[in-house]
């Protein structure tokens, strides 16, 4: 089997993975084929700051609230990677996903720690996936195989599961579409005796150009499909031959000196990939042709995402808050009636989160193979879609236009023009300096280009909101309060 683990190096180092990127990867941006995305102005900030993140997991501080010991190599392996079997797990795994989001101030999206949790999920239902038969490969046992490499590699991972873009009526999630296939989607086209062959488009991978392999699959969304041709699941190094990248408008680079201390570090650069007749071999395959297996972890109770999201979006949430609460004590209007009302009402959806999170935590139950699921959190994701979007807007009206109007760091410095920011930009108590990089931190989460682009990925991380909320109705148990308004109303209401 080429998945092996006897030279694997354990928890990733953040030399380990800057050199891991240099690979011949094809990655295109503005026309141009990347040379090294370890270098390039779009991707080195995000890079270098995952490479510092990992560091941290070797660190006498964290390294026993990051790692643990693998039982069969016994090298320490990133707590993501842990198949928990108990609430203990839970509870580790949730410190892990808390230091990476602390270290990233909630703007990573597409973590190290994000993706693990889908192929631990994977190995959760093994079971399932080895009852589809097929006989070139043994899908479960390339789940486990492939989760066992990944976690004593550290690997980090991105996923691909949306079809492209292009006419959507006639793709698989329109109800109305004719029974027939839109080829740009990506499909087998062969099997050979090395793999299959794969041909088509992905929309779109979150830090595909910076990751180290790219899990294929298929959302809910696209899940059911007329044609068993596209319907697979699988995982590849990033510089598979054949695999395309082509990356978004950068949002970590700026004319000036205006600073942009979230943007200019985590700009995780999304990705189309175009998959030009890949080869994906046997033992990187986890479902051909039969989507039964993967609607079932889709749909079920057991929800193996993980802390990452969760921990990420509570970050985020405390993040907008403070910055809003400093901001407001800065302009001296943190006293002002509508103004603490409105930092309260931020404050409220902070804790909210974080009394769900303790809610799944005490609802996790031993699941399929009797590894650990934390409770349901179908409400939450469509709870966080609509609850972003009001996080952002609280706080520019609360940041007023200071959002847009601060000197840059350059008319800081500058000693001909200083005298007139110290004496009509300065705030209540706060000099000009401290008050202008509050308000360009407040920019950056939420008026920049990249605090616009973090916006509309909170959206549709967790998928289609509107579909989100007709499953969740779908599946909302109201059997009993329902049973017990109809005996109300069968009879005459008292007046």
């Amino acid at each position: 089997m080429a998945l092996k683990v006897e030279t694997a190096h354990g928890a990733m180092t953040g030399a380990r993975y800057i050199e891991s990127l240099r690979d011949g990867r094809e990655v295109w941006l503005d026309g141009e084929r990347v040379a090294d995305v370890t270098t390039h102005p779009a991707t080195t900030g995000m890079v270098h700051e995952l490479a510092r993140i990992y560091d941290l997991q070797h660190s006498e501080k964290y390294r026993d609230e990051m790692t643990f010991v693998s039982p069969e190599t016994g090298k320490r392996c990133s707590l993501s990677w842990l198949l928990a079997r108990s609430h203990e797990d839970l509870k580790r795994q949730r410190r892990n996903s808390e230091i990476w989001n602390e270290e990233s101030w909630g703007q990573l999206g597409r973590s190290p720690d994000i993706l693990a949790p889908f192929i631990n999920g994977l190995v959760a239902i093994s079971d399932a996936l080895a009852e589809v038969k097929h006989p070139k490969c043994n899908f479960a046992e390339n789940v486990i195989n492939y989760h066992r490499y990944c976690m004593e590699n550290d690997l980090f991972l991105t996923h691909a599961l949306g079809d492209p873009q292009v006419d959507r009526s006639s793709q698989p999630q329109n109800e109305t579409r004719a029974e027939s296939e839109t080829e740009v989607a990506l499909h087998v086209v062969e099997e050979t005796s090395d793999g299959v062959i794969v041909h088509g488009a992905k929309q779109l991978a979150t830090a595909a150009p910076i990751s180290n392999e790219t899990y294929v699959s298929l959302s809910a969304t696209f899940m059911r499909r007329s044609d068993p041709r596209f319907i697979l699941s699988f995982s590849i190094p990033t510089d598979t031959p054949g695999m395309k990248m082509l990356c978004r408008e950068p949002v970590s680079q700026w004319v000036g000196s205006y600073g942009h201390p979230l943007g200019a570090v985590y700009d995780e650069q999304d990705a189309m990939l175009f998959f030009d007749h890949v080869l994906v071999p046997w033992d990187r395959i986890f479902m051909l042709y039969d989507s039964a297996p993967l609607l079932q972890r889709l749909g079920s109770d057991a929800n193996f995402r993980g802390w990452g999201n969760l921990c990420r979006i509570h970050q985020r949430m405390k993040v907008m808050t403070a910055v809003a609460t400093l901001i407001a004590d800065a302009i001296g209007v943190i006293e002002y009636r509508e103004v603490s009302a409105k930092l309260g009402e931020m404050a409220m959806h902070t804790e909210m989160w974080e009394h769900a999170m303790d809610g799944v935590e005490h609802n996790a139950y031993p699941a399929d193979n009797g590894f650990m699921s934390l409770g349901s959190v179908s409400g939450m994701n469509v709870y966080f879609a609509q609850t972003s979007q009001r996080m952002v807007e609280l706080l520019r009206e609360i940041s007023g236009s200071g959002m847009i109007m601060q000197p840059s760091e350059a008319d800081l410095a500058n000693p001909e023009f200083r005298p007139y920011l110290d004496r009509y930009m300065p705030g209540k108590g706060v000099g000009v300096e401290y008050k202008s990089r509050l308000f360009r931190l407040a920019h950056d989460l939420a008026a920049s280009s990249f605090g616009m682009r973090q916006e509309i990925y909170e959206y549709w991380h967790g998928g289609d909101p509107n579909r989100n909320r007709i499953n969740l109705l779908r599946n909302y148990d109201q059997a009993d309060v329902a049973e017990r308004i109809k005996a109300l109303v069968a009879k005459p209401l008292r007046s």
